[in-house]
């Protein structure tokens, strides 16, 4: 009987520690991070395919629609910048592009090309980016103290991040949109400092703007902080976001 109760359990056990071996699929497309270069110090996801099915698409401004007219043909694309060069990682057909396995394209700086294709270890923005892919169609993750090269009021980005060690948007292209944005400063005190100079910005842009919508839509904005991370969160119509980023 207990030679008979062992062997029973055996099975049991077996199927038990075969489940515990399997985790939870990963957040980004393996077949797409695995060609992020290991140099990349800025990564933006989007879900073309959501996208496309989203108020934020059919009334995006034209800039917006002209960056997205190459990936027609994809379906999800991963968006790699190291400050200088940018490289898209894309599954699907992208024209002109180079195909660096079946359905998956790279399209962008050669160097980056190059440097995706190339064997390497996973990119350590990829660690951030997975904090913030889950469940959001287009997403960014950031290493602090970096420059990106940013123009009108998107180069404020710039400002904020030289003060954190992370920084990660998350994007609802819903209309009215949200944005939520999470930031690890250094330290404490650092993030007070980030607190109020996002605090002051938001102030001063809402007092100066001659849109009232981007006016309500900044006194509506929340913060709030935790030890080192600060919390932002924003929820506008899309007319509103386009005249934050200067159109």
């Amino acid at each position: 009987m207990v030679i008979r109760s062992r062997l029973s359990l055996a099975p049991a056990l077996a199927i038990l520690y075969a489940c515990g071996k399997v985790g939870p699929p990963p957040v980004i497309d393996p077949a797409l991070s695995a060609r992020v270069p290991p140099a990349t110090v800025a990564l933006a996801g989007i879900n073309l395919d959501q996208l496309r099915a989203s108020p934020v698409y059919t009334k995006s401004p034209p800039a917006m629609q002209a960056f997205l007219t190459p990936f027609a043909g994809a379906h999800e694309v991963l968006l790699a910048s190291t400050g200088t060069q940018l490289l898209a990682i894309a599954r699907g057909a992208v024209a002109d592009a180079t195909v660096a396995a079946p359905g998956i394209a790279l399209y962008g700086d050669p160097a980056l090309i190059a440097a995706g294709t190339a064997q390497h270890p996973p990119a350590a923005i990829l660690a951030l980016a997975d904090s913030v892919a889950a469940g959001h169609s287009i997403w960014i993750a950031l290493r602090g103290g970096v420059t990106l090269p940013l123009e009108g009021n998107a180069a404020n980005l710039n400002n904020l991040l030289r003060a954190t060690e992370s920084m990660t948007i998350a994007i609802r292209p819903d209309d009215p949109a949200g944005i939520e944005i999470t930031a690890q400063c250094p330290t404490p005190d650092s993030a007070q400092h980030f607190e109020q100079s996002v605090r002051a910005l938001a102030s001063l842009t809402a007092a100066t703007t001659r849109d009232p919508q981007i006016a309500v839509a900044l006194q509506a904005t929340t913060l709030t902080r935790a030890d080192r991370v600060v919390r932002i969160a924003l929820r506008a119509p899309l007319s509103a976001f386009h005249g934050m980023l200067g159109r």
